[in-house]
């Protein structure tokens, strides 16, 4: 078993914790070796803080291989994503509290205020509901996950997935940032939306700026 991965686990775990996007009963992230075939996720109920190298549960196919500790019942959502697509090996799943508040909603994100979000996003679609812990906590996931690297999860969370584990929280990160300012703004005044023509011109003049997080 890779113990590097075991680490990269337990550094981003941590970090997300810090940040209030994960706590110790809320999300989990995961990365898979494809070479091996392994999926290694942060287990069941445990704060992130505490983790142990122990502690990370490993994953081949249904069977749990690896870990002291249960795996999270949510392993299917990741092996979801991950299977949809191969250009990518990490995942994260996070109850970051603006992203989670249009879950909550049953709302898709699109809002056209901010370049960030012309560049790297375009939209975050929303899921219908699927309950968690069983198999329909992935309904949906892997259509969706073909054009998009974050969704939400109609009340409970958002998913991400990058080529490494720092792609995806850069992407977490990244939205969640401007959903906080975008609350923010709603309380200054009236949100200025570029036009549909500045919309698309940012997409024509920056080809391939939708992937740069991604792929760097």
């Amino acid at each position: 078993m890779d113990h590097n991965l075991k680490k990269e686990i337990i550094q981003y775990a941590k970090l997300l914790e810090a940040q209030g996007l994960v706590n110790s009963l809320e999300g989990n992230i995961s990365i898979l070796d494809r070479t091996a075939g392994e999926l290694y996720i942060t287990p069941s109920g445990t704060r992130k803080t505490f983790l142990t190298e122990d502690m990370i549960a490993v994953m081949k196919g249904d069977q749990q291989i690896g870990g002291t500790l249960k795996r999270s019942s949510e392993y299917l959502l990741h092996e979801a994503a991950l299977r949809v697509r191969p250009d990518c090996n990490a995942v994260v799943h996070a109850h970051a509290p603006y992203l989670t508040a249009y879950a909550y909603c049953n709302k898709s994100i699109n809002i056209r205020c901010s370049t960030t979000f012309g560049l790297f996003f375009g939209d975050i679609p929303c899921l219908p509901y699927g309950e968690p812990g069983t198999v329909h906590i992935a309904d949906g996931i892997e259509e969706a996950m073909k054009e998009h690297e974050l969704i939400l999860l109609a009340n409970h969370g958002c998913v991400c997935i990058g080529k490494t584990m720092e792609n995806a929280v850069s992407i977490l990160e990244a939205a969640e940032a401007v959903m906080k300012i975008y609350q923010m703004a709603k309380t200054v005044g009236e949100i200025s939306d570029l036009s549909p023509e500045q919309w698309e011109q940012l997409g024509n003049n920056h080809p391939g700026r939708k992937s740069t997080v991604l792929h760097r």
